[in-house]
């Protein structure tokens, strides 16, 4: 008989205390865990019951990138120090990178830039000689994608170089650092070879080991990060998401102005009657809230798009197969499937986000 393994250290897993949860602070509810599924992987679930409208978790993003049109006078911009992340409004005085690389890099003060500047440090001269390449032979998603990468891998650079975070790198097993990075899902065998094959030749020509961009991996293991980062990245809304049943009449979650990697929020799967929404803090915290009454033993799940967006059956399965790679199985997809398609389903593992 297959069975979910759970993960549990102690009963108590704060990575800091309710209290506390603030700008560099991360925080886990002590009765959601840790557990390892054999068809979906890692997952969240509840150790005990857990109410409605409780808090559930608190992840920092481990990377985070700014999604705007025009970043010069867009109020959405976020200051690009990762420990304060604020909306850079057009009409406060914005401080730009010294070195001038893209537009999309600016802070909110200059002692944000100041204590940025070793993070940034990482990124500028790959900005100043690739961002603009991207932007006009690969698009906007790809420079973003990439970004997002790089940015990945100044968190890794600084981790590995400068003391610079008082938080440990596992707090009773929750791992928050590169390694928490190194066991989110995803590899090549997960996405198409002709999706393989075009990050292959970004990974080539922008994202390899230089002197632009010191990281000291292999071309193998870039391109293994971004199949994990394209399966576990957060697209950053204003609104909630994952509100079910959707209310009447329907409110998106809307504009994106953000994208991030959280090494723990990653771990929730998707269900399209999800038991958690979620929505960034001013901050860029990803948080996670009960939207129903969850039962001990219950898997905590999220849904991976706006439910508003995708209603019926056919539409969510080809979103999430296509930008997931995986065939729903929660209980309302197998509910809304008609009998003669239930033994024909092309059945994929279930991916974090």
């Amino acid at each position: 008989m297959i069975q979910t393994a759970y993960i549990r250290s102690q009963a108590s897993i704060l990575i800091a205390s309710d209290e506390t949860v603030g700008r560099t602070s991360r925080w886990v509810h002590s009765h959601l865990i840790q557990a390892l599924d054999p068809i979906k992987g890692r997952q969240l679930r509840a150790f005990k019951d857990i109410p409605a409208g409780t808090r559930m978790l608190v992840d920092r993003p481990y990377a985070i990138i700014p999604v705007v049109d025009n970043p010069a006078t867009n109020d959405d911009l976020l200051c690009s120090n990762r420990a304060c992340n604020c909306a850079l409004r057009s009409n406060v005085s914005r401080v730009s990178c010294p070195h001038g690389c893209v537009a999309d890099v600016a802070w909110c003060s200059s002692t944000c830039r100041d204590a940025d500047k070793a993070y940034h440090s990482f990124e500028c001269n790959w900005l100043k000689r690739y961002a603009n390449s991207i932007r006009k032979k690969w698009g906007e998603y790809v420079f973003g994608m990439s970004w997002l990468i790089v940015r990945m891998l100044a968190s890794r650079h600084i981790e590995r170089t400068i003391q610079h975070d008082t938080d440990t790198s596992s707090t009773h097993g929750w791992r928050h650092d590169w390694c928490g990075i190194e066991l989110l899902c995803g590899s090549v065998d997960t996405w198409s070879h002709e999706q393989v094959r075009s990050w292959t030749l970004l990974v080539k020509k922008y994202l390899q080991n230089s002197a632009v961009l010191p990281h000291g991996l292999t071309a193998q293991q870039v391109l293994h990060l971004i199949c994990q980062e394209e399966a576990n990245s957060f697209g950053l809304y204003p609104r909630e998401t994952g509100i079910y049943p959707c209310p009447q009449p329907h409110i998106n979650r809307g504009e994106q102005f953000a994208a991030a990697v959280y090494p723990l929020a990653a771990m929730a799967n998707h269900s399209c009657i999800p038991n958690m929404i979620h929505k960034p803090d001013e901050y860029g915290h990803m948080v996670f809230t009960a939207s129903k009454d969850i039962l001990a033993g219950q898997e905590c799940c999220i849904s991976y798009f706006d439910l508003t967006e995708y209603t019926d059956l056919t539409s969510r399965r080809e979103h999430l197969r296509k930008s997931f790679r995986f065939t729903c199985q929660c209980d309302r997809c197998v509910s809304e499937t008609p009998a003669h398609e239930l033994n024909d389903w092309s059945v994929m593992p279930s991916m974090d986000i």
